[in-house]
This record gives C-alpha cells, structure tokens and sequence, in this order.
C-alpha cells in the first residue's frame, strides 16, 4: 500500500472539519470555563488534559469500532445517518437559541475540591459537553465510510489526534481566550458554529434519507 499525499490530505480535512465542527470545542472551552470558575491556571490545565484524553480514547472506539457495535445491534448506516442528523440539528437548534455567556457563567461560581474537580473529568466535561451522541454518530460514520489503506488510516488517526489537541489548546486557555474576545466575540463563534452545527445535521439526514429511499427501491420487485 503506498502512501498518497493528495488522499492523505483529504481525508485529514474531511474528518478534522467534521469532528471540529461537532465537537465546538470554543463553544465548550466556555461552559468547560464557567464549571471551573474556582479552579486554579493549573488544575484547569490538568483538568483539561484529562478531558483531552478521554475525548482521545471515545473518538479513536467510535471511529474504528463504532461499526461493529452497530452491526452487533443491528442499526444500518442510513439509520444511523438519520439518526445522528437529527441529533446534530437539534444541537444545533438548541446552541442558536442558547443564553449568552454573561447568563451561562452566572450558574456557577462555588468552591469545589480538586477531587470533586477532577470527577467531572469524564462525566460531564467528555460526556456528554465535549464528546455527545452527535460526535459518535458522526464519528461513526467516518469510519464507516472510509476507504481502508494505509494512508486513510494515517488521516483518520491523525485527524481525532488534531481535533483533541485543539480541545486540549482550547479548554486549557479558555479564560484567555475569553479575555480576548469578550463575551461578544464568543457568543458570535459559537452562533457560527451552531449554524455550520445545524448545515451538518441536515446533509447528514439527507445522506441518510437518500441510502434508505435507494435500499428500499432496490427491494421493490420489477413487473416484468
């Protein structure tokens, strides 16, 4: 099998583009920062590091895995299309309608324990705010749709790596990255983001929608 830097370089785009898009991690980065308003620089870093790394480990199972759990169910990718679409435009719908920062990061102010903290690592920060249905479905369906060689499997690979860098980078300086743009600037990305959010789930229903129409022409018998 060679490699193929072309095909590399689109695939990497395609899986990078669509788990970043899903993911939000911006959009995370400031829930992930109002849940951690008592901590410290530094165990949010370490905080962060370990969301990272769960979102890392949930990526690469769904990726490679995820269509082996779905055989072993029984769900077909056309459902699992329309499925996961629908859950994306919902998260999407729902971001578009969300309160703004200033409201958001009102909730929640109190002390915490660096063992409470760190409990939350993986629930809630991975699951469901980072790394929900909708990251699994599409996730899934990447690996279910990918070509299997050599240089594929480098681009996927690479790409969950990327994806959980940039929520490593963006969890880890959410409080800077906030200064910076001010809750303005957040609330206009993540309204960007939900847009994009919603455009996805609708061409992933479609997708859906168009296997499952073309699976049930091919069953209807040809009068001869």
């Amino acid at each position: 099998m060679d490699f193929n830097l072309a095909q590399f370089s689109n695939t990497f785009l395609y899986v990078y583009s669509s788990l970043i898009t899903v993911v939000n991690p911006i959009g995370g980065a400031m829930f992930f920062l109002s849940m951690t308003m008592s901590a410290t620089r530094q165990q949010r870093g370490q905080l962060a590091l370990r969301v990272a790394f769960y979102c890392l480990i949930m990526t690469i199972v769904s990726l490679w895995i995820g269509s082996f759990i779905l055989s072993f169910f029984g769900i077909s990718i056309g459902v699992l299309r329309v499925g996961g679409g629908l859950v994306l435009f919902g998260a999407g719908w729902s971001m578009l309608n969300a309160p703004t920062q200033n409201d958001a990061q009102k909730e929640q102010v109190g002390k915490i324990s660096q063992t409470e903290l760190f409990a939350k690592a993986f629930y809630p920060l991975t699951l469901p705010l980072t790394i929900g249905p909708g990251a699994i479905s599409v996730a899934t369906a990447i690996g279910t749709s990918v070509e299997i060689n050599l240089t594929n499997l480098l681009a996927v690979n690479i790409g969950a790596i990327a994806t959980t860098l940039t929520i490593l980078v963006c969890f880890k300086y959410a409080d800077r990255i906030t200064s910076r743009l001010g809750t303005t600037g957040c609330d206009a990305i993540q309204r960007i983001f939900a847009f994009i959010l919603l455009c996805l789930g609708l061409q992933i229903l479609w997708t859906g929608l168009s296997d499952l129409i073309m699976t049930f022409m091919t069953k209807i018998p040809v009068a001869g």
